[in-house]
């Protein structure tokens, strides 16, 4: 079947966290957490910074999520305490993991106003376009109540240009035709426009060191200061990326 070739959009993608409910601000607090119970063994920066330099080392292996993190704290416990790194500790750790696995769910103020006048509107498909582990996005989209809204998702490996290009083969998309609406300029922005698409940077107040990225000057990106500014956007986007195609045709 020949991809949808025509002006506009079909879908409109949306990441997940820290976009459509809140994320890293949990993460920080496990963080915090963490330091807390090492505080006796070093300073709160070198703990931070070895639990960053274990994640970083990580995630190529075990991805994105509470489990690699709960492996990350376990491996920066170990570089630290040394033999003193025990079974109390662990189960330190893992307490500290389960209640981040367990925190409390909350959606980011206005999602749900604005994905009902999206859906409202009958002239999009939104879809969620997000990375982690499969079992906790599942689990995240499932309580956040918003399953009406969307026609898919999606749960990528780590959001590479060659993910959001295979999402797009699989819904039949033109890559030039992808809206992606997220608070990540490494994962939600830049590889969406290096592909020919189109996104919005929503910036969230809590942005995980990992994700950050300087914002790439480009017609295809715009701003918004929050979630409730969407809909206008999407039409003002509609309208520059007919005057591309326009450009490109001539």
């Amino acid at each position: 079947m020949a991809r949808q070739q025509s002006n506009g959009f079909r879908y409109i993608f949306f990441d997940a966290d820290d976009t459509l409910w809140e994320n890293e601000r949990y993460f920080r607090e496990a963080e915090r957490k963490f330091i807390g119970l090492l505080s006796s063994f070093a300073p709160a920066d070198e703990i931070g910074r070895i639990l960053a330099e274990k994640q970083e080392e990580n995630i190529p292996i075990f991805g994105y999520g509470s489990k690699t993190y709960l492996i990350g704290m376990a491996d920066a416990a170990a570089e630290i305490c040394g033999k003193e790194f025990g079974a109390e500790l662990y189960h330190g750790i893992n307490r500290i993991i389960r209640e981040l696995a367990y925190h409390e769910f909350r959606l980011i103020d206005g999602v749900t106003e604005t994905l009902e006048t999206l859906s409202a509107s009958g002239r999009y498909r939104l879809a969620i376009a997000t990375k982690g582990d499969l079992m906790e996005q599942m689990n995240k989209y499932r309580q956040s109540g918003l399953q009406k809204y969307f026609h898919h998702i999606e749960i990528m490996e780590s959001k590479s240009e060659a993910d959001y290009l295979a999402m797009a083969a699989k819904l039949d998309i033109a890559p030039e035709r992808i809206l992606m609406v997220g608070n990540s300029v490494k994962s939600d922005i830049v590889p969406v426009i290096n592909i020919g698409g189109f996104a919005i940077h929503l910036p969230h107040e809590v942005t995980w060191i990992h994700e950050m990225m300087d914002l790439p000057e480009s017609k295809r990106v715009s701003g918004a200061k929050n979630i409730r500014e969407i809909p206008i956007l999407v039409d003002k986007i509609q309208t520059l990326a007919q005057e591309l195609q326009v450009e490109t045709s001539e």
